[in-house]
């Protein structure tokens, strides 16, 4: 059993050489044939991402995963990338695939991206006869860790962006965006995050209010909201539950006297404020105001800056459990793979009694029919006996994941013309570390 596991990731490259080995993924399904026609690979699963490209394989004969750290390399056109590659074998392979599905070797540890990302590989991979029945049973073991790690560990729960920690403040405070709506104000990029991250909470309705009205338009069709200009903001006070703030203006746009009269008509209903620019656009005198919730910068900087020391605990336990499932899995995989050939090593030895016997056969004529079961039963026990010792080692082997000791214990065995060693191999178990 054999799995390699070959790549860069913003870990071991720089951007640039990162786009030159990027792969789109309507090319993939070709790289993975040309893997399986230069016999470097019988099986295999490509991810390629902004931040990573791997190569995952079942590797054909002896290739080493030198051979096919180069032949990435020069797929992507990229040879002076070979350096900026990694490269790992066996249950390191496995562990390594695990990580990154669980989003614990991420840019930002707990992002949810990546599984998505690594399904699609997968699907690529099934899709074009890639994913034999190794690579499939690898990858939804994948899949299954990292659904466990999101579950029991929370890693992804945790705010780690400033845009990101004013959406959890807003969900806090309203008890969640189902049905609710929001008010964007200005154009800037973290106001962008933040709307799209709330519409994928459930947000009902979303405005979005420019100085600019062409550029209010221009996003309200990116996120099929209302576009209205600037000076039409404080008509949607009365309504809306969130107002995020992202713009260029320098200077304060709602002031504590503008919010007075609306929390009147509101009857104080909660009004959350999230204030992304610099300069302030929110007079800090409001956050004095019955009802009104404000975070500035400095308020969601903090947030984030504890979300982040969660997420990192958080991922302490997520790796625990990362390896125990990548040692099981591993002693699974070599299990699976290697009693198969326990099996016809011992149906080989069986053979071999059976052809001596039928050999020997116009000696043992004359032998009475309880004379012929005794010599049956004789050599059945003696096969067995010789066969015992070391099938129980392979045995003990392939339950401990031990490929490598396993594969010379069978060698040796084949080598010996199906006379096996009698010296057991030493149990040697998986550095887990």
């Amino acid at each position: 059993m054999r799995l390699i596991a070959v790549g860069l990731s913003h870990h071991s490259a720089p951007v640039e050489v990162r786009e030159r080995l990027a792969i789109g993924a309507q090319a993939i399904p070709g790289a993975l044939q040309r893997l399986k026609d230069h016999h470097l690979g019988h099986e295999a699963v490509l991810l390629s991402t902004c931040n990573r490209v791997e190569l995952y394989t079942v590797p054909e004969g002896d290739s080493s995963p030198d051979e096919i750290a180069d032949w990435l390399a020069s797929l992507g056109g990229a040879r002076d990338a070979v350096g900026h590659l990694y490269r790992y074998s066996g249950p390191e392979a496995l562990r390594h695939l695990f990580r990154v599905a669980s989003s614990l070797d991420s840019m930002v540890v707990g992002e949810p991206q990546i599984l998505g990302q690594v399904k699609d590989a997968y699907r690529l991979a099934a899709g074009s006869s890639s994913a034999g029945p190794v690579m499939h049973r690898v990858m939804d073991r994948a899949l299954q860790v990292a659904k466990r790690v999101r579950t029991e560990t929370g890693i992804g729960r945790e705010a780690v962006s400033v845009g990101r920690a004013g959406v959890e403040l807003a969900r806090q405070v309203l008890g969640g965006l189902k049905g609710r709506s929001a008010l964007l104000v200005g154009a800037g990029a973290h106001g962008k995050l933040v709307a799209r991250s709330m519409l994928s909470y459930g947000l009902e309705e979303l405005v979005v209010a420019n100085r600019t009205f062409e550029r209010a338009a221009e996003l309200a069709r990116l996120f099929n909201a209302t576009a209205t200009h600037l000076h039409e903001m404080p008509h949607y006070l009365d309504r809306v539950d969130v107002v995020v703030f992202s713009t260029g203006a320098g200077h304060t746009l709602l002031h504590r006297r503008d919010l007075q009269p609306v929390m009147r008509r509101r009857r104080w209903r909660p009004l959350v404020l999230i204030d992304l620019s610099v300069p302030r656009n929110v007079a800090p005198d409001v956050s004095d105001l019955e009802g009104i919730y404000c975070f500035d910068v400095d308020d969601l900087q903090e947030v984030a800056g504890q979300g982040l020391q969660r997420r990192q605990q958080a991922a302490e336990l997520a790796e625990a459990i990362v390896r125990d499932e990548a040692a099981r899995t591993w002693r699974l995989l070599v299990g699976d793979s290697m009693n198969a050939e326990i099996g016809a090593i011992a149906r080989s030895g069986e053979a071999i009694r059976v052809a001596e016997l039928e050999r020997a056969a116009p000696m043992l004529q004359g032998l009475a029919p309880d004379q012929r079961k005794a010599v049956e039963a004789m050599t059945r026990a003696i096969v067995k006996k010789v066969l015992h010792q070391p099938l129980r080692t392979a045995r003990s082997l392939a339950e401990s994941g031990d490929a490598d000791a396993l594969n010379r214990l069978l060698s040796a065995m084949v080598d010996g013309g199906g006379s096996p060693p009698l010296t057991p191999v030493p149990l040697e178990l998986p550095d887990d570390d």
